[in-house]
């Protein structure tokens, strides 16, 4: 009987303590100043520190205050201002999923002060909270205005200017073309000016500046649309030199280094007359003119033609007695 009762009990476990419910902490907090306001961004946790799955919370603590050195969490924390965050929607205990929490504040009440953010969640009342988040300290200055951008269509690419927006600001430089769904980040500067070397001809673009100085950025310039026409000549040829033969002079010059050059054109002239062109357009840097004749003077100049049949100014002239 005995041994019948002892095998028809099952094995009872250690009894395990509940769950303290802790969220992890948050691990991915942002903050920045954006034109007149502060605007903070994070991931709720998704889970406990002992790794049982979040559905809902109960609280999230935002604060943000002024931040001593050295910094203290309980010190800080203890003058913070709190922000009301709205708590996102519960989840499947299955698969509990993580929402991204977006917050602004104004930022006028803390222009001149260096200030902390950081952030807490619970799941539970009685102030079950997680650990605070990784901070974000913050110079909060006033409002940097947004640049108001021109563009001009040069040469070697787009030249954008700006009013200066003060010492030490810099600015970012973005570029958003018909084919892109977002503005592409080009490049950041120091000065009040930027020249996108990397635009094309014919291609529709929207540049848009922003501000920044340190922590804090201005809202975004209004989007500037401008679409370049290649009117522009390719450089001069140079290192013309000219060689008599006896049946020819050979005409050479240095390889243009433009990447949509057409060809060059080859302009002569006899006796100080009038300069002519020498036929049609040469695809190669050298010419041979057979139809030269001995006891003359000719003079050389050349040009470079783009394939939008812009024409440079010609080379300085290059004589010989033949």
């Amino acid at each position: 009987m005995l041994l019948v009762g002892l095998a028809g009990c099952g094995y009872v476990g250690p009894v395990l303590p509940p769950s303290p419910m802790l969220p992890q902490a948050v691990t991915d907090l942002t903050a920045v100043e954006r034109g007149d306001q502060i605007v903070i961004r994070f991931s709720t946790p998704v889970r406990t520190t002992d790794n049982l799955g979040i559905t809902e919370f109960s609280s999230i603590d935002l604060r943000l205050g002024v931040a001593g050195t050295p910094f203290d969490y309980d010190r800080w924390a203890a003058t913070a201002a709190r922000y009301d965050v709205e708590e996102p929607a519960g989840t499947d205990p299955d698969n509990p999923l993580s929402a991204v929490i977006s917050k602004t504040i104004p930022a006028r009440d803390w222009v001149g002060k260096r200030v902390a953010v950081a952030v807490r969640t619970a799941v539970r009342k009685n102030d079950h909270y997680s650990a605070w988040s990784n901070r974000v300290v913050l110079e909060v200055i006033p409002e940097l205005a947004p640049p108001v951008v021109n563009t001009e269509s040069t040469a070697k690419g787009v030249y954008l200017t700006w009013p200066s927006g003060g010492a030490d600001v810099e600015y970012r430089i973005y570029r958003k073309s018909g084919s892109e769904n977002a503005p592409l980040l080009l490049g950041t500067s120091k000065a009040a000016e930027f020249l996108d070397t990397s635009s094309q001809y014919e291609t529709p673009y929207e540049y848009t500046v922003v501000a920044f100085k340190g922590s804090a950025e201005s809202l975004s310039s209004q989007p500037v649309p401008i679409t370049t026409v290649d009117k522009f000549a390719p450089s001069v040829p140079s290192g013309v030199t000219v060689l008599p033969a006896p049946n020819s002079i050979e005409v050479s010059w240095q390889r243009s280094p433009e990447s949509d050059l057409k060809g060059y054109m080859v302009y002569r002239s006899v006796n100080d007359g009038p300069y002519q062109a020498m036929g049609g357009m040469l695809l190669v840097p050298a010419f041979s003119d057979r139809s030269a004749e001995h006891g003359k003077v000719y003079r050389y100049e050349i040009s470079a033609i783009d394939q939008h049949n812009n024409e440079s100014a010609r080379s300085g002239p290059v004589q010989v007695n033949y």
